[in-house]
């Protein structure tokens, strides 16, 4: 194969991986986004946060689509198994494209920071879950007169509920 290809190729990889990249900040401003409803326990923006989201994960299977087929085709013309990772071919032609290592480490790192922020906002979530449960498992006794529902919507006179979560309306 001529070098142009192979450099062209190797342009390319570069190329996707600084997509990829801006790709995942993308993504890291959705968790953001989250982050903040969660904390004012604003659901309603939820849906288009989640919406956003969708979008931008599309995007980064079509990118990483592309991405690993370069990687095959990389790997190919230099030799290496077509078994060769990302990682492994990246670190093949760090001499010859160290705008290519650039470009995998920048993505690397937002990809790392876009899956702790993920799990960040996972703790908040179970943190509010906790709260919850435990709001609705407090209760009192309660004489009869008021007019209190069980979760599925029945009518009870009388027992244990917790008033402020299970009241009528």
């Amino acid at each position: 194969m001529p070098l142009h290809m192979v450099v062209s190729t190797t342009d390319r990889l570069r190329q996707l991986l600084c997509e990829e990249e801006a790709t995942c900040r993308q993504l890291l401003e959705t968790v953001y986004e989250e982050r903040t409803a969660i904390r004012t326990v604003d659901i309603t923006r939820f849906h288009d946060i989640n919406c956003r989201r969708l979008s931008i994960l599309e995007v980064l299977e079509t990118i990483a689509d592309a991405r690993h087929r370069l990687v095959q085709e990389l790997a190919r013309l230099h030799g290496l198994s077509q078994d060769t990772s990302l990682h492994q071919l990246v670190d093949h032609l760090r001499t010859t494209s160290p705008e290519l290592l650039a470009c995998y480490q920048g993505y690397l790192t937002q990809a790392k920071t876009v899956r702790d922020e993920i799990k960040h906002n996972a703790g908040l979530i179970e943190g509010i879950r906790g709260v919850i449960n435990q709001a609705l498992s407090v209760g009192s006794p309660l004489g009869e007169g008021h007019e209190l529902y069980t979760a599925g919507g029945q009518s009870v006179a009388v027992g244990r509920t917790n008033v402020l979560i299970h009241q009528q309306g």
